[in-house]
């Protein structure tokens, strides 16, 4: 991930890298957005650095530790803040169809979540798919940890089926990513957008709330 933001920032017009960190590397001096995508220990490196810059910060970087949680908290008090398990723009999309569909089709239709990722992908359920899944839930639908099957094989970089069913029917929501550039490429969107936001927790449904109030005014 780290490669592909630097990829993505070097063709993008709005704004330059100021610095790319590992592990080791000492901190920035300067910058007003903050992208991470690590570790726990390296989220925490992350929101430390975000807040002495005073820069917003997108946290990609999932699994992450109740202390962890809590601090992210504590500095979106002074600075913008967004986590999300999933930078893909088409991701958001389809958690907004899967709200829609949850709100219309009601509690008879049965749900479930199927997600496939790469043999080496080491956590599961993915983030990804506990976001969705928490996302129905939110809304009145149902379903289950045991209803979210994980799969790892291959170099697959990411699939995400939902799929909603009665007795007659079936609906089918399916997201797959084809190449990881396109998860720098919406974090940097989302990257662009967060740092113009004043300080506190922001989500991808603000995010999105803002693009289709702008498709409309258009």
């Amino acid at each position: 991930m780290g490669l592909a933001l630097q990829t993505a920032l070097a063709s993008s017009a709005e704004c330059t890298l100021e610095s790319a960190i590992d592990k080791d590397d000492p901190p920035p001096k300067r910058g007003d957005l903050v992208i991470d995508f690590s570790c726990d220990e390296g989220t925490k490196s992350a929101l430390a650095t975000s807040e002495r810059l005073s820069a917003a910060i997108l946290i990609g970087t999932t699994a992450l530790s109740d202390s962890t949680m809590s601090a992210i908290h504590n500095v979106a008090t002074r600075v913008p803040v967004m986590v999300t398990s999933n930078a893909s723009l088409g991701v958001a999309v389809v958690r907004q169809m899967a709200e829609l569909a949850t709100r219309a089709l009601g509690p008879s239709w049965r749900v479930r979540l199927v997600e496939t990722h790469h043999k080496n992908k080491l956590d599961f359920p993915s983030g990804t798919a506990l976001s969705l899944a928490q996302s129905i839930r939110d809304v009145g639908g149902s379903l289950p940890n045991s209803a979210i099957e994980s799969i790892r094989e291959g170099d697959i970089v990411g699939r995400h089926e939902i799929e909603f069913s009665s007795d007659h029917e079936c609906i089918t929501l399916q997201h797959e990513a084809l190449d990881r550039s396109l998860f720098a490429e919406g974090a940097l969107q989302l990257g662009l957008w967060l740092r113009n936001r004043s300080p506190g927790l922001h989500t991808m449904q603000q995010w999105m709330d803002d693009r289709l109030q702008e498709s409309k005014s258009s």
